[in-house]
């Protein structure tokens, strides 16, 4: 028998409000109905087809539906980032499954902004919608993407803001200009403004996103944390240890698996996370360690594992559940029956000449360090999104080490191995000359050679008296790795790590450890 002939319509969506949303239906040509998967995206619609091999979805039984958001290429209406992903994508779920092409049930897919759409979709439960599949990206537009404990991710936010103006959008070519010279230029001008008339013009958001940390009603529309009790889909959640959105990933996860859900919606939640960053997903380099071909998502069968879930779920069959996660350091997949897994939380104190010891808080003392925002520490590596800073993940740290405005603890050489897995904090009892401060906190791999790798850090804003110490909690973020034996922990405190974050005032800061003002790091140590 002949396969059916695959074709590709192109055609539109027309919103409620009259906008016009530039849709492909890619499909054998064989008169029957097809589960639908459906990829919105503001990074075109031909790319995305190319991307996620639309003729071959197509050829396995899929009606492929891509469509560029609102504003985007050739969709008409105004491009204003997520603002109108919801009542767009319900819209376009349930026009998925009204088509003569369609059996009536719908699933989504892609990572990055083309996952918020997902989940925005998802949140008023649209007609057909049985599965989503959202890749390096959570459910809260402000918490899961444009800040970081409450701090402004401003590289990530400035970067593609400005970015996003380069193709796709109708914009002036003076504005696209200017945009770009901002954007390769503005990171090496530490401590000045960005230029706002540029980014006003560039983004209809404007500076907008980070002048509204608190506004819960300017961010309502975008929050599906806030509703995501009423989502009711299964979910393949894709996210990497390296990726700046990791943390939302794991909070998705979570909620989707929490107590309050259905049972059969909890079991339909699969949790994947690998050694990678947002653009080195499934790639076995990330950063300057090379994980092991078992890190090759492509090699290790992640891609058609997703495509099997997302079929299983439209059909409304079992899928797979649990969480499969790659321990770093050993470099090797482990399945969970949930995330994160039972740990014991362990202490390292910080002490005098530099010490981190498992032995307790010692003898009490302080250290300090002077903060300039005209001269802030460099980002280098991590959870970063960035065209024009070296590459995210793990980078070896030496060189910013020898700075004077950080402190760095390092533990004894480890005798045996050390797991460690789950959610990483930092307990510090600190001090600023300032009324407002950030402490920024690093986790690092030291190597026998030497090499100290970065494995996973954060922020988090102070504001005190000045001169009198408190405690601050960072939460330093989450990981799956093993200390081998013979390498050494690290901790590196400082206030900045720019330009992944802004800058705050300048100070002297103080690190109090040992006595009754300890400071340590609880590790989630794991025996399994």
């Amino acid at each position: 028998m002949t396969a059916p002939k695959i074709v590709v319509n192109d055609t539109v969506v027309t919103t409620p409000d009259g906008v016009e949303l530039a849709t492909d239906v890619t499909v054998a040509d064989d008169g029957e109905r097809h589960p639908v998967l459906l990829i919105r995206t503001p990074y075109s619609r031909a790319a995305v087809r190319g991307m996620y091999d639309a003729i071959g979805l197509a050829r396995i039984g899929w009606a492929v539906v891509t469509q560029d958001v609102r504003g985007r290429w050739d969709s008409t209406g105004d491009f204003v980032p997520f603002a109108n992903e919801r009542a767009d994508g319900f819209h376009t779920v349930e026009w998925c499954a009204d088509q003569p092409w369609s059996n009536g049930s719908v699933a989504m897919t892609g990572g990055s902004y083309m996952g918020g759409t997902q989940w925005l979709a998802a949140a008023d439960s649209p007609r057909g919608l049985k599965a989503i599949s959202p890749a390096v990206i959570g459910p809260s537009i402000r918490d899961d993407v444009t800040y970081e404990n409450g701090v402004a991710q401003l590289g990530l936010y400035t970067s593609w803001a400005l970015g996003v103006t380069s193709a796709g959008s109708r914009l002036d070519a003076d504005i696209v200009k200017a945009a770009t010279a901002e954007l390769d230029a503005w990171p090496a001008m530490v401590g000045q403004p960005i230029d706002e008339s540029v980014l006003t013009q560039a983004t209809p958001l404007g500076l907008r996103w980070l002048t509204h940390a608190d506004d819960d009603g300017f961010w309502s529309g975008q929050d599906v944390s806030k509703v995501i009790d009423s989502v009711n889909v299964a979910g393949y959640h894709l996210a990497g240890w390296h990726d700046i959105f990791c943390e939302g990933n794991l909070r998705a996860y979570q909620a989707m698996t929490a107590p309050s859900k259905p049972e059969a919606v909890r079991a339909s939640q699969r949790l994947v996370v690998g050694p990678w960053a947002h653009a080195t997903m499934l790639r076995r380099l990330t950063g300057e360690l090379d994980f092991g071909v078992a890190a090759d998502g492509i090699v290790s069968g992640l891609v058609e594992e997703q495509v099997r879930f997302l079929m299983a779920a439209v059909a409304g069959q079992p899928v797979p559940s649990g969480a499969r996660v790659y321990v770093m350091g050993r470099n090797e997949w482990i399945d969970l029956p949930s995330w994160p897994p039972a740990a014991t939380s362990t202490a390292l104190h910080l002490g005098a000449d530099g010490a981190l010891s498992f032995d307790g808080p010692g003898e009490g003392g302080a250290d300090s360090y002077v903060h300039d925002p005209a001269s802030p520490v460099p980002t280098s590596g991590g959870r970063t999104l960035h065209p024009v800073l070296p590459e995210p993940g793990p980078r070896d740290q030496r060189e910013v080490e020898e700075r004077a405005d950080l402190l760095v603890y390092t533990s004894d050489v480890l005798a045996s191995d050390l797991t460690v897995m789950g959610a990483v904090r930092a307990h510090l009892t600190f001090a600023s000359t300032a009324d407002e401060a950030d402490v920024t906190v690093k986790l690092v791999d030291v190597h026998p050679d030497g090499r100290a790798m970065l494995v996973v850090d954060s922020i988090q804003h102070v504001s005190s008296t000045p001169g009198t110490p408190s405690e601050v909690t960072i939460e330093v973020g989450s990981t799956a790795l093993t200390f081998l034996a013979g390498h050494r922990v690290r901790i590196e405190v400082a206030s900045s790590n720019y330009p992944r974050f802004g800058l705050s005032p300048a100070g002297t800061q103080t690190v109090h450890h040992g006595g009754r003002t300890e400071s340590r790091v609880e590790l989630p140590v794991y025996a399994g």
